[in-house]
C-alpha cells in the first residue's frame, strides 16, 4: 500500500434543516462598511476584515479580527486601515505563503479615497505596499491572475478624490512586488462593480463589468472577455442595462458551465436577472427566476444546506410604483431550482456586504452581513450555520470509526440499526466511494491516492462531523 497522510473530514447535508444563529458578540456595528473572510495566520480557520464608519467622533471602526475557536478579537496594531465606502480581498500576493489583502476606500479623518496592497509580515501585522494603485471608493477591488503567468494582478473601480473621476484599472504583477498598469482601456464608471470568471471555458478569465457610464449618462452591463494575456474586449453579448447592483458568477445548474445573476435598476424600479451558460458562448435569460428584485444590493452564492448546489442570499432595497423596502431572502437550490427558505430572519442592510465563509469549519458556510439597515443604523452581524449540535453529539456518538490511525481498512459500525449512507469526496469534489448501510462496513482505502478527502455520512436528516488520520 502507497503510504498516505489523509484528512478524512466527516460532513453532511440537511435540506432546509440546517440552523442559523446569531454569533455576532462583540463585533462592532459600523455604517458605509465592508468586509472579507481570510486565514491571515495561518492556522486553518478563517478570520475577519471588517471596517467602516462608526460615529462622528471616531469615524474609523473595525479592522482585523482574529478568529480563535470561533471567537472573534480586534488584532490591536495590525496596520490594516479603517475605511468606509470600499472592498477588500485576501491572497498571497507576493508568493511567499501567507494571506495579504488590497483594500479600497474612503478615509474619513483626510477626506481622501486611498487604496494599497498590504503585505502579511506574517506576526500580526500588516505593510502598505506602496504599490501605486490609484486610491478609489464607491466601487470595487480584486485580486486576480488576468494573464495567467501565476502572479495575481489587481483590477480596481471607483471614484478618485484629487480630480473626482471614475476609474476603471487592471494593475498586473511584475513578480517581483511591483505593479505595472495594463494596457486595458475601458469605459468611465461611476459606482462601478467588476466580478471576474472564465465563462466561455478557454483557461483564463473574462470579467462582468457594470455601474454608470459616464459618456453616455445611462445605466452600463458588459462581458468583456480575456485573449489569455490580460487583454479584454467588450462582447456584444445581450444583457440587461443595469447599475447601483450587485453582480455574481455561479454554476447554479451544476452542468459545469458558469452562470450569471446580476441585481440592479435601470431608472427607479429594482430589477434581477438570471442568465443561463448554454456552454456554447451564450447566456440565456432564466424566465422562470421571478423572485422579489432588489438594488443597492449584494449576492451571495454558497452552498449552505451542503447538499452539493449552490445555494442564494440576496440582500438590499426593494423599489416599485406599489412598495419600497429592505429585504434579505435565502433561496435554496435544488438542481436548478431555487425555492425561498423563510425559517431565518436575517438583518436587511445597504450600503454595506455580504460574505459566507465556514469559519468554524463544520462544513457548513456561515454568513456575514454589514451596512446601514432601514433606520440609517450600522450593523454588522455574524450568522453561523450548522445543524443542531446536541442531535449531532448525540449521533456521533452513536458511530465508531476505526482504527484511528487507519492503514489498508477502515471500519464504520453504527450504535443502531437505521439505515446510513456514507460517500467520500477528492478535494475536487469527485466521488471516489459511496454506500449505504444499517450495520458495520469496512473500506478498502488501500488505492487511495495522497491526499485530503471529504467524508458524507448522514442518517435520516442528521449528520456529524469527525476527523481520521490515515497511514
Amino acid at each position: 500500500m502507497k503510504k498516505i497522510t489523509l484528512l478524512l473530514v466527516l460532513t453532511g447535508f440537511y435540506v432546509f434543516g440546517q440552523s442559523f444563529t446569531d454569533a455576532t458578540g462583540s463585533l462592532p456595528q459600523l455604517e458605509y462598511s465592508f468586509s472579507a473572510w481570510g486565514d491571515y495566520d495561518g492556522d486553518g480557520d478563517l478570520d475577519l476584515f471588517y471596517t467602516g464608519f462608526l460615529n462622528a467622533n471616531n469615524p474609523g471602526g473595525g479592522g482585523l479580527f482574529q478568529n480563535d475557536n470561533g471567537t472573534f478579537t480586534f488584532v490591536d496594531g495590525s496596520g490594516l486601515p479603517q475605511y468606509d465606502y470600499g472592498e477588500a480581498d485576501w491572497a498571497d500576493f507576493d508568493g511567499d505563503g501567507d494571506m495579504d489583502i488590497v483594500i479600497m476606500g474612503y478615509e474619513e479623518s483626510t477626506g481622501t479615497a486611498k487604496a494599497d496592497i498590504y503585505l502579511n509580515n506574517n506576526d500580526g501585522t500588516f505593510s502598505a505596499a506602496n504599490s501605486g494603485i490609484m486610491g478609489v471608493y464607491l466601487g470595487d477591488v480584486h485580486f486576480v491572475d488576468v494573464n495567467n503567468d501565476g502572479n495575481i494582478d489587481v483590477a480596481i473601480t471607483g471614484m478618485e478624490t484629487t480630480g473626482w473621476t471614475n476609474i476603471v484599472k487592471i494593475y498586473l504583477n511584475n513578480g517581483n512586488g511591483t505593479l505595472t498598469e495594463s494596457s486595458n482601456t475601458f469605459p468611465s464608471l461611476n459606482i462601478g462593480s467588476l466580478k471576474f470568471a472564465d465563462f466561455d471555458a478557454d483557461g483564463d478569465v473574462d470579467m462582468v463589468l457594470n455601474g454608470w457610464e459616464n459618456t453616455t449618462n445611462t445605466p452600463y452591463t458588459k462581458i468583456w472577455t480575456n485573449d489569455g494575456s490580460g487583454i479584454f474586449t467588450e462582447s456584444n453579448i445581450a444583457l440587461a442595462q443595469l447599475w447601483l447592483g450587485d453582480m455574481e458568477w455561479a454554476d447554479v445548474d451544476n452542468d459545469g458551465n458558469i452562470d450569471l445573476l446580476i441585481t440592479g435598476t435601470a431608472s427607479s424600479d429594482s430589477e434581477m436577472h438570471l442568465y443561463m451558460n448554454d456552454g456554447a458562448g451564450n447566456l440565456i435569460e432564466d424566465p422562470h427566476f421571478a423572485f422579489t428584485p432588489v438594488h443597492q444590493s449584494e449576492i451571495v452564492f454558497a452552498d449552505f444546506d451542503n447538499d452539493g448546489d449552490l445555494d442564494l442570499f440576496l440582500m438590499g432595497r426593494h423599489y416599485d410604483t406599489n412598495a419600497e423596502f429592505y429585504a434579505s431572502y435565502l433561496y435554496m437550490n435544488n438542481n436548478g431550482v431555487f425555492t425561498e427558505n423563510t425559517s431565518f430572519s436575517f438583518v436587511a442592510a445597504i450600503y454595506g456586504d455580504a460574505d459566507a465563509g465556514d469559519y468554524d469549519n463544520n462544513g457548513f458556510p456561515d454568513l456575514f452581513i454589514c451596512g446601514n439597515d432601514v433606520n440609517g443604523f450600522g450593523n454588522g452581524k455574524l450568522y453561523h450555520n450548522g445543524p443542531n449540535n446536541a442531535i449531532q453529539n448525540a449521533l456521533s456518538d452513536a458511530y465508531q470509526i476505526y482504527p484511528n490511525p487507519a492503514t489498508d481498512i477502515l471500519y464504520v459500525r453504527p450504535g443502531n440499526n437505521h439505515n446510513y449512507s456514507i460517500t467520500i469526496s477528492d478535494i475536487t469534489g469527485h466521488v471516489i466511494y459511496q454506500n449505504q448501510s444499517d450495520s458495520r462496513i469496512s473500506i478498502d482505502i488501500s488505492d487511495f491516492a495522497t491526499g485530503i478527502y471529504l467524508v458524507n455520512i448522514t442518517e435520516g436528516k442528521n449528520n456529524f462531523a469527525r476527523k481520521l488520520i490515515v497511514k
